[in-house]
């Protein structure tokens, strides 16, 4: 409750003036007896204290009347919580946070959700008084948003009708927080944050960073929503491993449904614009279905995918991106052993053999170079028949594996086991004895067994993959192998008869490498000559320079974030270009090892963004929506205000209006000043005024009669 005219409860000191007339009233004149009245001391005790407390009764009465009266006069009101002690029209700081989140695209019973959104913050800006404060503060800002209180009501507008709709979905009570900081920072008596929203449930937010200020309240202001079922791709992804151009991959995306689903979903896959591929699901409410895409890319570089849901009526979540590279070129270094034979692997590797199909750029080194190679200027090193390994190589060689790059290793006659053996271990684990048979023998020793066929490796490689059985693997006659036992978190992907692997992989940081039991020449097997060799040694390479995917990395709307790229210089004059033709955000970077870390600011646009240095275009990114956003549920008011005064916001209620101009203001107005008291404060005071002369004329406990 508040008071209109809260300066006239100073006359509640006249309260006092009754107290003052009875305390002089009941002042003791001086005792004289007289012979002829000493019959009134036979007046009974009892009917001297009824007297008492009618007096007492009386002087209640008037001291609660005259309060009365004067509370009338101050013209109470009751109100709904954002008031002070000093009355609505006492100096206003509000804050107003309009949601301009992607899900504010949806049209309600009332129009457009941002359009009533607006009309509602529209509302609470008539409310403004001269000397009032008053900010803009949308869910997902602008580059210009000011979010800062100011003094007039044009400029509060200004800022208003520059807010439109963004991507991001950042929890709600964070952007209110945010607004009740300043509005608690303004020095004014009345503080309140409005917030304009649909009140999605998966963003009304899990908590607060901090307190929120106990003088500030929360008024909620939901717009008019209307259930419907939604379909959206939660998330896109590049099944394969290893893609190549004029090779199939598989691009997977999940799909989710809210509410009662279509019959049936079309699902399109898109290379670089170009529709590649195309499916039907029917997905099921509230559980995940995946779709799933095989296309083949056409060309080299950069490839910018996205999935499309057709014929569904909420579109932002209906697109998602994903990048992905396709090599140019692999640059291999192949480090000879002494009296080692790379003649095979490198006839493999030669445009002879590849084509226009793969383009691989071969340098071959001696063993002696390795310790002076540059390693990172590779993308995989292939060390064919070292007698032994350093223990610098070794540890070069590792960080260059953790670093992305993929090492590939056949053995020597007369490998040094010790040597080998400390290499597996700074890998993940191994254990090397020798070697099985000699090389040029005349038995064959083991022949390949069998294969990890469901591995990465493998994929599309076998025409037969994902039929029943299992594809056919040649087995050539094996005279020398080496004799090893893997320990650690490796794999073995393909087996020799006798149960020792013929080629392990070791996942090490963001890259990989394998370990092959036979060197690539004829004295060791036959498999140089067989059909199997060229794919697999290709394979080899392609996974063992994967890294941990193929994809490009992907950001959420809304939202800044920090990147490491590999190979980037620092200095470099680095701008990040959007799907549209907006002007390129300036990209800022700092040193790491092996490249650089940038800063990516918070992108408002979902699609495919391009950073380029210094004019070159060195890595594209994608830019998507937040999952949640698929599940469209609008919280009630009444749930919305129990969940925010659950996290800690202790004045908080709701206020829903009819979507018509005037609606709000004339609404926030009488709940800001409430409902008019006086009369019920009048007529009490009247009631006790009546009470006291009833009480006075009708009431005489002083007519007792003294006993016989």
């Amino acid at each position: 409750m508040t008071f209109l005219n809260p300066l006239l409860l100073v006359a509640l000191a006249a309260v006092g003036v009754p107290l003052m007339l009875h305390l002089l009233n009941v002042r003791q004149p001086t005792q004289v007896d007289f012979s002829s009245l000493a019959f009134v001391k036979t007046i009974e005790k009892a009917a001297v204290q009824k007297i008492k407390v009618k007096r007492w009764l009386l002087l209640a009465l008037r001291m609660l009347a005259v309060a009365l009266l004067v509370m009338a006069f101050a013209r109470p009101h009751w109100g709904d919580g954002t008031g002070t002690l000093f009355g609505p029209d006492a100096r206003s700081a509000l804050g107003i946070v309009v949601d301009n989140s992607p899900s504010m695209q949806q049209d309600g019973p009332s129009g457009p959700y941002l359009d009533q959104a607006v009309q509602r913050a529209q509302g609470v800006l008539q409310t403004l008084r001269p000397g009032d404060q008053a900010g803009i503060w949308p869910t997902v800002p602008g580059p210009d948003s000011p979010e800062a209180l100011v003094r007039t009501r044009e400029a509060a507008r200004t800022d208003l009708d520059a807010v439109a709709h963004r991507g991001g979905t950042p929890p709600l009570a964070a952007r209110a927080l945010d607004a009740a900081q300043a509005v608690a920072g303004s020095g004014q008596p009345r503080k309140v944050v409005y917030m304009a929203s649909d009140f999605q449930r998966t963003r009304l937010g899990d908590s607060l960073r901090t307190a929120w200020p106990d003088e500030v309240a929360l008024a909620l202001l939901p717009v008019d929503t209307q259930s419907r079922s939604n379909t959206g791709i939660t998330s896109v992804r590049v099944a394969s491993p290893i893609v190549e151009a004029g090779q199939p991959a598989r691009i997977e995306a999940t799909i989710a449904q809210t509410g009662p689903p279509p019959e049936e979903v079309v699902a399109s896959l898109y290379f670089n614009d170009e529709r590649v591929a195309q499916t039907t699901v029917s997905p099921s409410p509230n559980e995940p279905t995946e779709a799933s895409f095989t296309a083949t890319p056409a060309s080299r570089g950069w490839v910018d995918a996205r999935v499309e849901l057709e014929g569904d009526a909420f579109a932002p979540d209906d697109v998602r991106h994903v990048t992905f590279f396709v090599p140019d070129t692999r640059e291999v270094l192949v480090v000879r052993g002494p009296s080692q034979s790379t003649r095979f692997v490198e006839l493999a590797l030669s445009q002879e053999v590849t084509g226009e199909a793969v383009t691989f750029n071969t340098t071959v080194v001696e063993r002696a170079a390795l310790a002076q190679t540059k390693l990172s200027a590779y993308d995989a090193v292939l060390l064919v028949g070292p007698e032994r390994i350093a223990s610098g190589e070794r540890t070069r060689l590792r960080q260059y594996v953790q670093n992305g790059g993929g090492v590939l290793l056949f053995p020597h006659p007369t490998a040094d086991t010790d040597s080998y053996t400390a290499l597996f271990e700074a890998w993940g684990g191994g254990q090397v004895q020798g070697i099985s048979g000699a090389p040029g023998a005349d038995a064959s020793v083991a022949t390949l067994e069998r294969a990890a066929f469901d591995h990465p490796l493998f994929d599309s490689m076998f025409d037969a993959r994902g039929q029943a059985s299992e594809p056919s693997l040649e087995r050539p006659a094996i005279w020398a192998a080496l004799d090893w036992r893997p320990r650690g978190g490796g794999q073995t992907l393909i087996e020799l008869s006798t149960g020792a692997p013929f080629l392990y992989e070791w996942p090490l940081g963001q890259g990989r490498a394998l370990a092959a039991a036979v060197a690539p020449t004829l004295d060791w097997s036959e498999l140089p000559t067989r059909g199997l060799f060229v794919p697999l040694l290709y394979r080899s390479i392609f996974y063992a320079t994967a890294g941990e995917s193929v994809e490009g990395p992907s950001v959420a709307t809304g939202q800044p974030s920090t990147r490491t790229v590999q190979g980037l210089a620092p200095d470099a004059d680095l701008v990040l270009q959007g799907p549209d033709a907006a002007a390129p955000f300036r990209i800022e970077a700092a040193p790491r090892p092996g490249g650089a870390s940038i800063t990516v600011p918070a992108l408002s646009a979902p699609g495919v963004y391009t950073l380029q240095a210094s004019g070159a275009p060195v890595l594209h990114m994608a830019a998507n929506h937040n999952a949640s956003l698929t599940q469209l549920t609008p919280a009630a008011a009444d749930e919305a205000v129990a969940h925010y005064e659950s996290i800690g916001i202790p004045r908080v209620h709701a206020l829903s209006v009819e979507a018509r101009p005037g609606a709000v203001a004339q609404a926030l107005e009488q709940q800001q000043a409430g409902g008019a008291l006086w009369n019920v404060f009048l007529m009490l005071a009247l009631a006790c005024l009546i009470a006291e002369m009833v009480v006075a004329r009708l009431w005489t406990p002083e007519s007792a009669t003294p006993p016989a």
